[in-house]
């Protein structure tokens, strides 16, 4: 480090220093990548440079000869730091050799200390805000050696934020800076007027408290902040208004930034990229893992790429070599089961962190890790992890990481070490398969929606043909597998179609695991109902968004010959359970299949009886005698032509034991549009007042009025 004359000198006031015109500072490279960090953890300040690339830092100067720096900021206009001196009690200049020159401030100085603060790249201008006063500016491009401070705002006109830091952007010349709330503000550096725009950051989904005291842009206009007790830099991009996890940065109770706004935020040196597919967060550009290379590695080597090559471009397909032979899988994973895999490090002092999605969701949660900071001998470690009876069978993805820094995940920059991914085929073990009602048929859900009135009784409202799969391991449901076709829409009315899973609580259903496809694509909906207790399975808030009635005259689909008829729409619902359920404890196939009100869709004269129009999710309909979920509203039972006891279980039915749902065990060949059911099938009403005694089979075709069934 090169000595100046102002290391020589005692600490002296500003005015004296001026005086003397001493002029030693060195400006620094123009804007340079990385970013500077100024701490005093003991009584000593001291700079750090960080690459953000991966969180790596060097001590630029180990004694700023001054004490405690704040509100720092770099100036692009002329390449030197400027940041508030505890010391001098002023706004000081430091150069390349990080001595402070301090500014002799004529009038406007308020107080001796600024916390917050940074330089705006549309003019020499130093903005510092303080908590309780509010925003103030100086401007840097005096020639005479006398400075003003100029108040632009009080905190109070400013909404008086918690700030720690704040940090200009590249181009509009507005200021940003995340509050100690984990709200992104938007400050005007000409009045100060203040925008809360969102919260990117909450200690409630974090799991930890943070002080953001370092922020600062780069030329793609993202802005990092770093957190001042456990280093953890995030970066935030405006557009989106989304903060990822970046990098791991240095730790202090004391805790300032600064960088040229309008730098690349790049390594000066090769890294090590993991190769899985970005949905995991593989690249650089999705704050992927990245490792600065060195002497700890897992296997025999590692190289070094500018950014990822993403599966199926592997860098190993790139130059030819290998480097993800730090693993070794020794047993295969299985369902439930402890599998045991060879860990080689190159040497002592690195922890090893590894993951897998388990659920084949595309990404690595935190109940996903298998290894927690593992430490390595050099060489070859045995080591066992588990495998979750919730894992999806099948081919997914793996990450390793060792470094020596601690507690790192599955993504982010880190200053040394290696990531590896592997492809790892997870299998079912000993499973069985439970089909209800067989594994090649399905059953007939029938549905009228005019209930609580009887209506037309034509039971085609809504006809769903379902089929379920239990994956069964040692008598223990595992997961579902539900299959459903729409073959019928008869009802003017909008439904929904739900399957709740009696006395299951919605905590027993792995949120995550839950997929819907509807016509074979996936659907990006909410399917487990966050409203209720139990779990309740969401297919559909408006089956007539599923179906295509047909041309000309088609009111309704598939109840009037010719209309729909050569279509069926289809939907497939999986799902695992967070945990197994012992069979006997399992609701029964079908479970509870039922019908609802679409949200925002009135409901005929039912306003009239209850003065609720719309009724949505309130209104259901489900299987005789099953009873309706808790977001049902029973003011609607026994009303006109119901008859429901539920002091007796008895739901949905009429005076004659007719419900307004019915399951029919076969691909159904159902009524056409207004043929009451007892038409199409004269011996249903014996088998409804019998309570299914007398004439089981009253749905065959051989005890139907065929001619009014409706024709494929």
């Amino acid at each position: 480090m090169i000595k100046t004359l102002n290391l020589l000198l005692p600490v002296v006031s500003a005015s004296s220093l001026l005086a003397l015109n001493i002029q030693a500072a060195t400006p620094f490279e123009a804007c340079p990548t990385q970013a500077f960090i100024i701490q005093t953890p003991s009584a000593l300040t001291i700079t750090y440079g960080v690459d953000l690339s991966t969180g790596s830092y060097t001590v630029l100067s180990s004694d700023m000869n001054t004490g405690k720096v704040n509100a720092v900021g770099f100036s692009y206009h002329d390449s030197f730091l400027y940041g508030w001196d505890y010391d001098n009690n002023t706004l000081s200049r430091f150069g390349a050799e990080f001595e402070p020159e301090p500014l002799n401030i004529v009038s406007g100085k308020i107080g001796t200390t600024f916390y917050v603060g940074d330089v705006s790249l549309t003019e020499n201008r130093w903005y510092g805000y303080r908590s309780g006063h509010g925003l103030y500016s100086v401007d840097l491009s005096v020639d005479t050696g006398d400075y003003v401070m100029e108040k632009i705002a009080s905190a109070q006109d400013m909404g008086s934020p918690p700030l720690t830091d704040l940090a200009f952007h590249p181009t509009n010349g507005l200021i940003y800076a995340v509050d100690n709330d984990g709200y992104l503000l938007e400050i005007n550096p000409e009045d100060g007027l203040t925008t809360r725009i969102s919260q990117v950051l909450s200690e409630q989904a974090l799991g930890f408290s943070f002080t953001f005291g370092a922020q600062f842009f780069d030329v793609d206009e993202n802005l990092y902040v770093s957190n001042n007790s456990n280093g953890y830099v995030y970066r935030i991009d405006l557009q989106t208004e989304v903060a990822d996890f970046f990098a791991y940065g240095p730790i202090s109770r004391s805790n300032d930034g600064a960088r040229c706004a309008l730098a690349p935020v790049i390594s000066s040196t090769p890294l090590d990229f993991g190769d899985a597919p970005d949905t995991y967060q593989t690249s650089f550009d999705a704050a992927g893992p990245r490792h600065g290379i060195g002497n700890l590695y897992l296997g025999s080597r590692v190289d070094g790429e500018s950014d990822a090559y993403l599966y199926p471009l592997s860098d190993d397909s790139s130059d030819g070599a290998d480097d993800d032979d730090g693993i070794a899988f020794v047993t295969g994973a299985e369902l439930g089961e402890s599998a045991l895999l060879l860990a080689s490090a190159s040497t002592v002092g690195g922890y090893l962190n590894a993951w897998v999605d388990w659920d084949g969701d595309g990404h690595f949660a935190n109940d996903e890790q298998i290894l927690n900071d593992r430490s390595l001998s050099t060489g070859e470690n045995l080591l066992a992890y588990e495998v979750p009876v919730w894992a999806e069978p099948g081919q997914t993805w793996a990450r390793f990481r060792i470094s020596s820094t601690p507690g790192i995940g599955p993504t982010g920059g880190v200053a040394d070490g290696e990531v590896e991914d592997y492809v790892l085929s997870v299998s079912e073990g000993n499973v069985t398969l439970n089909y209800y009602p067989s594994a090649s048929e399905y059953t007939t859900l029938a549905y009228e929606d005019l209930w609580p009135r009887e209506g037309d009784f034509d039971m085609n409202d809504l006809l769903i043909n379902l089929k379920i799969a239990q994956t069964i391991r040692e008598n223990e449901v595992l997961r579902l597998t539900i299959d459903g076709q729409v073959a019928a829409v008869g009802a003017s009315y909008r439904n929904g179609f739900a399957i709740r899973l009696p006395g299951v609580p919605r905590s027993k259903i792995r949120q995550e695991s839950i997929k819907l496809k509807v016509n074979g694509i996936g659907v990006n909906a909410r399917v487990l109902d966050a409203d209720a207790a139990e779990a309740i399975l969401e297919i559909s808030e408006n089956i007539w968004t599923m179906v295509n009635p047909g041309e000309g005259a088609c009111t309704f689909f598939r109840t009037q010959d010719g209309c729909g008829s050569l279509m069926r729409p289809s939907f497939q619902l999986s799902l695992t359970l967070s945990e197994p359920v012992p069979v006997t404890q399992f609701p029964m196939a079908p479970f509870d299949p039922f019908i609802f009100a679409t949200p925002g869709y009135a409901r005929g004269n039912l306003g009239s009886h209850t003065g609720i129009s719309t009724p949505g999710r309130s209104w259901e309909v489900h299987l005789k005698n099953q009873t309706p979920t808790e977001r049902f509203d029973r003011a609607f039972l026994a009303l006109a032509e119901d008859r429901s006891v539920p002091g007796s279980n008895e739901y949905f039915l009429n005076e004659e034991g007719m419900g307004w749902a019915i399951e029919v065990p076969q691909n159904w060949k159902h009524p056409q549009e207004a043929v009451d059911l007892r038409e199409a099938f004269p011996h249903f009403q014996n088998f409804a007042e019998s309570s299914g005694a007398d004439h089981p089979d009253w749905y065959t075709e051989d005890k139907a009025n065929t001619a009014v069934l409706f024709q494929d």
